[in-house]
């Protein structure tokens, strides 16, 4: 009897380290802001966000964006995020059942109450916290995770958090094993390292496993956007290079300065001139046709040195034509506020050409509407060029000067910009259309270029008859 009582002490104690102890380590308690999961959280800053873009719009004057992001706004987008496929959460109609209580739920007996963030001057503390219930409501078991991060200004002026404390339940474990230890039960649970996992959800920041850091910075804000729309990246560059972009945090949230007046369009911008688009291949067709009837005729009346004049017409109508929709864009911006849903639409025309004398120039309007609201907010790319060709039968622009708006743009930056297009169309101070895309252009002329220039406002193009 009093072996079999020693084994049984034996496993009892055995069960008390194995199930007792770190039940005991891993409990935590967790109250998630229940009152900021309110229409009311995301108003105050939708209301804001109208008013400022309105502005913009009806006021010539208004140059500046200013927005608080605060604590309250974050944590009700992040619950809209965690609970968008439960439809029961915090609706009353089910008040009886578990999925009123969690953002989530796992099988009938884990349930997620959320993740939410605490700001303050220079710290973000994240927590997350899970319940184990039994029946509806019935809480036997509660844990929870709580991270620190330091908000830290970098040498150059940008932002990021760095993980400064971490609390797994009861326990404060160092954070490098602690990472470790969360990303082999990831592993487990995804077949997925916590990296890859990270990288998949934070689509504009990058995560250092290194010394546990998140930065949200030109690079990556730039590499997000890209993938959005290729100018939308080109103008945060320019946003970051020209520090147009204020970004302050305390304890009331993130204060956000945006001064985006300096690239409003000037009244001296020259518009897009009317001209006939193609809307198919025959249209491009019927065009080619004629100019070769055209180019076979010049050469009659001038063989030694034929050539022919290409209007703005008729650069626009090919221009536009080559590129379809690889540089215009049409971004809707939406959000319901009261009730009511407001649509915003930032969009650009095609690149368009307009000539004067010997130059030639390249513009890129680009606006910012509101759906019932007259006005836009109008801001254009402009560049001008002389016009020449290479050995090669490149087709050279000479850049003599460019702006958007107040800003000037140097070579740097206009190399910068258009290698987000293509990296291979800077050169120096010019910009190279390659023979390749030149012939694509004018495909079905069964023309050969053998020199260009811009004269009377018209460009001249020397030409012999492909054989």
């Amino acid at each position: 009897m009093k072996k079999l009582l020693k084994i049984l002490l034996i496993l009892v104690i055995v069960l008390v380290v194995i199930v007792s102890i770190p039940l005991i380590l891993l409990h935590k308690k967790t109250t998630p802001p229940i009152d900021q999961y309110t229409l009311a959280s995301e108003e105050t800053f939708y209301t804001a966000f109208d008013q400022e873009l309105s502005d913009l719009i009806t006021d010539d004057s208004d140059d500046t964006v200013e927005l608080l992001v605060d604590e309250s706004f974050i944590n009700r987008i992040i619950q809209k995020n965690l609970a968008k496929d439960n439809d029961k959460y915090l609706n009353d109609d089910y008040d009886d059942e578990m999925a009123y209580n969690y953002m989530m739920t796992f099988g009938n007996n884990l349930g997620l109450k959320g993740l939410w963030v605490e700001l303050s001057d220079d710290k973000l503390v994240v927590t997350g916290g899970v319940d184990f219930v039994v029946g509806a409501s019935s809480v036997w078991y509660q844990s929870g995770v709580v991270i620190v991060f330091d908000i830290v200004l970098s040498e150059d002026e940008q932002y990021y958090l760095k993980v400064s404390e971490l609390e797994i339940g009861r326990m404060s474990p160092n954070l490098n094993s602690a990472f470790n230890l969360a990303d082999r039960i990831v592993k487990m649970l995804t077949a997925k390292s916590l990296n890859e996992l990270i990288a998949e959800n934070l689509k504009f920041g990058e995560f250092n496993q290194e010394d546990l850091s998140f930065t949200v910075g030109e690079t990556q804000l730039v590499d997000y956007l890209y993938e959005v729309d290729p100018t939308f990246s080109a103008l945060m560059k320019l946003v970051y290079k020209e520090n147009l972009l204020i970004l302050d945090v305390s304890d009331a949230g993130f204060d956000i300065s945006l001064n985006i007046g300096v690239f409003r369009r000037l009244l001296t911008d020259l518009d897009e001139p009317a001209f006939d688009k193609w809307e198919s291949d025959a249209d491009k067709a019927v065009f080619m046709a004629g100019l070769a009837a055209q180019a076979a005729s010049n050469f009659f009346l001038n063989p030694l040195d034929p050539y022919l004049d290409l209007d703005e017409e008729d650069l626009n109508a090919i221009l536009d034509y080559q590129l379809q929709d690889k540089v215009s864009f049409e971004q809707p911006i939406k959000f319901t506020l009261n009730g009511i849903e407001y649509e915003y639409i930032f969009s650009s025309t095609n690149l368009f050409i307009r000539m004067d004398e010997d130059v030639l120039s390249i513009h890129l309007k680009m606006s910012l509407t509101k759906t019932g609201l007259a006005g836009s907010f109008d801001m254009q790319f402009n560049l001008t060029s002389n016009v020449s060709m290479n050995s090669e039968g490149d087709m050279v622009l000479t850049i003599i000067d460019s702006n958007i708006g107040e800003i000037d743009l140097d070579i740097e930056m206009l190399t910068t910009l258009f290698s987000i297009f293509d990296e291979s169309l800077m050169v120096d101070n010019t910009i190279v259309i390659p023979k390749e895309t030149l012939n694509k252009m004018f495909e079905g002329s069964s023309l050969v270029f053998e020199d260009s220039y811009v004269t009377d406002s018209v460009l001249r193009l020397h030409y012999g008859i492909e054989s």
